[in-house]
């Protein structure tokens, strides 16, 4: 995914389409997700967020605006590692202590 913003950069067509493409697809989800919920921010997440950076997000945008009454802001991820499964494993974790505690407390 680097390699293929990288070459778009440098004007290679086919890396310029795959891009296209490629946002054309995001922009597809992201446009199915805003009519519903009428989101001001989609992060783009992961390593595709973190590859594809903002040429990625600028095209995607501009795919949304151009098939989608809403036109949420769209951004590449700043946040390295898995932040989704760690935000699930630090809920389950609170959860299990919470259980854990209540059935201590409990006569």
């Amino acid at each position: 995914m680097r390699a293929a913003v990288a070459a778009a950069a440098a004007g290679h067509e086919r890396a310029a389409e795959f891009l296209r493409e490629l946002a054309g697809r995001v922009a597809t989800g992201v446009a199915s997700i805003s009519v519903v919920l009428d989101p001001s921010l989609v992060v783009l997440g992961g390593e595709l967020g973190r590859a594809g950076g903002s040429a990625l997000a600028g095209r995607v945008a501009a795919k949304v605006s151009r098939i989608c009454p809403a036109r949420p802001e769209v951004v590449p991820t700043a946040v390295d590692g898995r932040p989704v499964l760690r935000g699930a494993v630090l809920a389950a974790v609170d959860q299990a202590r919470k259980e854990l505690l209540a059935s201590v407390a409990a006569p």
